[in-house]
């Protein structure tokens, strides 16, 4: 028998929500939210990660444009944007005149877990409560602009955001690769290609399905001649190797100005 409980409940019906109720989120609500995001692990327990909590319609609006203007930013009640943060451990450690650190590149990858686990721990808690959440991949994309919307200071990087609210939609449960490509006993294992491409049939069926029920984009891929989702995730249409050595030199450049790299 497979053991459940609410708390596994909750996760395996996890959904990403785009589209939100106007309904506003109660102080104490959210404050019950940031408290379990306190409560994540931390390396050290430095918790070297700060969360900037957006919800006015001005600031919104900025955070939409860099977030290539996606609805949902406007739509939730709440943005919340987590960072990186080893400027608050860096001046801890000044104003005590100690010996400096986490001024490099491992303090940043520190700082960068430490966000994630408080963003997902954050995401389990507003579930719980009936909220719906969205992480927003376009934070890596824009961490330039977001970091000039938000005022961080140099020692801060944005991660990962989440639109959170009360969901105005019940989209079904996406699919995942089977648990056995994921999950590997004492040492990485390799499958043959066959084997490899049988693990994937699944998802990549599901993924296609779903694709179809978009009119837009099943004429965008019909005039292209994409026939696979591989071709689609490599595609203009998705995630060009242009976009990503445009981001990853923004990426390494703005990490050297925040004086993180």
């Amino acid at each position: 028998m497979i053991p459940e409980n609410d708390v596994i409940t909750s996760i395996s019906s996890h959904r990403s929500i785009r589209n939100y109720k106007s309904n506003p989120i109660a102080d104490d609500v959210l404050q019950t939210i940031l408290q379990a995001g306190l409560r994540a692990s931390s390396s050290g327990n430095m918790q070297t990660w700060s969360v900037i909590v957006t919800r006015t319609e001005e600031k919104k609006r900025q955070l939409y444009q860099a977030h290539y203007e996606q609805h949902m930013i406007l739509q939730a009640p709440i943005v919340l944007t987590f960072c990186a943060d080893t400027h608050r451990m860096r001046k801890w450690i000044s104003l005590h005149q100690s010996k400096q650190s986490f001024d490099d590149f491992l303090g940043f990858l520190t700082g960068v877990m430490d966000a994630a686990l408080a963003a997902q721990n954050m995401v389990i808690a507003a579930e719980s409560l009936g909220l719906g959440c969205c992480y927003m991949g376009t934070t890596w994309w824009s961490a330039d602009q977001i970091s000039e919307i938000l005022a961080l200071p140099a020692c801060v990087f944005p991660c990962t955001s989440l639109v959170m609210g009360y969901p105005n939609e019940n989209p079904e449960i996406r699919d995942r690769l089977p648990l056995d490509l994921i999950v590997h006993e004492e040492s990485y294992a390799l499958p043959d290609d066959a084997q490899f491409l049988q693990k994937h049939a699944a998802k990549e069926q599901a993924t296609w399905d779903r694709y179809k029920t978009f009119p837009e984009l099943k004429d965008k891929l019909k005039e292209r001649g994409i026939t696979k989702v591989t071709d689609f995730y490599t595609s203009d249409l998705k995630y060009p190797k242009s976009l990503h050595r445009e981001k990853s030199e923004m990426l390494i450049a703005h990490l050297k100005k925040q004086q993180l790299f």
